[in-house]
């Protein structure tokens, strides 16, 4: 059995009956919305057409916020509705930057995600959902798609309809019969010209718009929608960049380490200065994770309760097994125990494993939040294990010239260090050619709004020249100055944070519905 929706914008006539009955119906709070009308326009005065489309949750075949939920708290039901369970959900968002459709929100009251469930309580008992119901010209019809003698089992083998988004991979359920590209279609309009009765949404998103109906010739413009905030912000750029640290403490340490002999042995560089500096940044990383939830009073379902299927419930068992290690060698350290040469190289092998996972996962995380095209990258993962060692090899360096340490110890971090800018740059310069499959349109948009629009200036100025190529100086020209060689991981990590932050900035800029 699957229920979905077939909305015939034939007869739609855009009254918003849908939305004020499914507000009453669930009780959605004021400035939120399950299902939403957006209005587009095509055309010049005097020929302008303006159509609609009913927007809403999917109900996909293969739900991409059901995968990333790292708590079980979104399930697919046998009749195929995709529901949230409230008592279980911790306000992570990972399920509304993973819906390519715009459809979740959070309930400012519960502090949990909450979308449109075709309404269960009544299809549980044999009616129709709310929407239907009320529209006044029998535009939205439900039904079940796995029963071909359905109404929407009918009209879809009529081959006449279309659906969002296909694309994304998710098998979506809801489908339109004559309804305009632009309003299904994100990248065909533009909003940057007003809005009907409203303001317009002002912010990062107005300015990521206004730049694209400079660079290109829209189909239509948007003249009326719902305001869809970005979700993450400084937290998440904080969570990237602390956990970049802490996983590149340990690798930029390793050539360091008694065990592998490539660097003067320094006891307590590795049994205290590394695991104190990795347990500090590890535990910044969790906290910043917890304090950017909606419900952090639940973040122990994250272990308690996880979903195999999401790289956040995997990352997190990840990052804390690796700190657990790092725990271990700091008690090491501290009571000065020695361990069998060849224990001692097998622990220092698994940590340094862990770390680089920990460093990585969040990439594959980023590769479900299938809403969030950039993010999407291919080989997102490989550069963020370059930004770990670019991390380790900076943080290092400044404790290095702090410390006073020898001169080799600041040759080995001085290469790592530029190990990392390389693998960095090399991917800035890649961005272009890593859009993932069957989305490159999305990715490209997105995109540049880093090489050439609103973060342009921020990205090539301060990330790229302040973060990259002056700390290639500074390493290249001033090799033997410890003063230069812990600029160089200042600056390196202030460019780190830009570019993690115009991540997360830029891959929420653009409307996704």
């Amino acid at each position: 059995m699957q229920l979905g929706f077939v909305i015939d914008h034939s007869r739609c006539i855009g009254c918003h009956a849908c939305t004020v009955a499914c507000k009453s119906e669930n009780d959605v709070p004021l400035g939120d919305f399950r299902t939403w009308v957006k209005y587009t326009e095509e055309g010049s005065f005097p020929d302008v057409r303006r159509s609609f489309a009913v927007l809403r949750c999917n109900q996909c075949s293969d739900a991409p916020c059901v995968e990333i939920c790292p708590v079980t708290a979104l399930e697919k039901r046998p009749d195929g509705i995709v529901d949230v369970d409230h008592d279980i959900c911790i306000g992570c968002k990972g399920c509304m930057q993973a819906c390519p459709y715009d459809a979740l929100y959070i309930n400012s009251n519960t502090g949990t995600a909450e979308k449109c469930h075709f309404c269960a309580h009544r299809t549980e008992i044999g009616l129709a959902p709310a929407c239907a119901v009320a529209c006044p010209t029998e535009a939205i019809i439900p039904g079940d798609f796995h029963d071909p003698a359905s109404a929407v089992s009918q009209m879809k083998a009529g081959g006449d309809l279309t659906a969002r988004k296909t694309e994304a991979g998710t098998g979506p359920n809801v489908w339109y019969r004559d309804v305009a590209p632009a309003g299904v279609d994100p990248c065909s309009t533009n909003r940057s010209g007003g809005l009907i009765w409203a303001n317009n949404h002002t912010g990062p998103q107005l300015d990521a718009e206004t730049f694209l109906a400079m660079e290109e010739q829209a189909q239509a413009r948007t003249v009326y929608d719902t305001p869809h905030k970005p979700l993450w912000g400084w937290k998440i750029t904080g969570y990237l960049w602390a956990k970049s640290i802490g996983a590149g403490v340990f690798l930029a340490a390793v050539p360091l380490l008694q065990p592998f002999g490539a660097g003067p042995a320094d006891d307590r560089l590795a049994g205290i200065i590394v695991p104190i500096l990795a347990l500090i940044a590890l535990t910044a990383t969790a906290g910043l994770l917890v304090g950017d939830l909606k419900r952090p009073d639940r973040f122990l379902s994250i272990l308690l309760r996880p979903n195999w299927n999401s790289w956040l419930a995997k990352g997190s068992f990840i990052i804390t097994a690796y700190a657990g290690l790092i725990t271990l060698w700091l008690a090491l350290g501290i009571f000065e125990l020695e361990l069998n040469p060849a224990i001692t190289g097998a622990l220092s092998a698994v940590t340094a494993v862990l770390g680089g996972l920990s460093a990585c996962y969040t990439g594959w995380l980023f590769g479900q939040a299938k809403g969030r095209v950039l993010w999407m990258k291919r080989f997102l993962w490989v550069q963020l294990l370059a930004q770990a060692f670019l991390a380790g090899g900076a943080t290092l360096l400044i404790w290095a010239a702090i410390a006073g340490a020898p001169s080799a110890v600041f040759g080995l971090l001085a290469f790592t260090l530029l190990t990392g800018l390389g693998g960095q740059f090399a991917f800035t310069l890649a961005e272009s050619a890593l859009a993932p499959e069957g989305r490159r349109t999305e990715y490209e948009r997105a995109a540049k709004l880093l090489t050439h629009g609103p973060y342009a200036r921020t990205h090539w100025f301060v990330g790229v020249g302040l973060g990259m190529v002056v700390p290639v100086v500074l390493i290249l020209a001033f090799a033997s100055s410890p003063l230069a060689l812990a600029a160089a991981g200042v600056l390196a990590l202030v460019g780190l944070w830009v570019e993690e932050d115009l991540l997360v900035r830029a891959g929420q800029a653009l409307p996704i519905s």
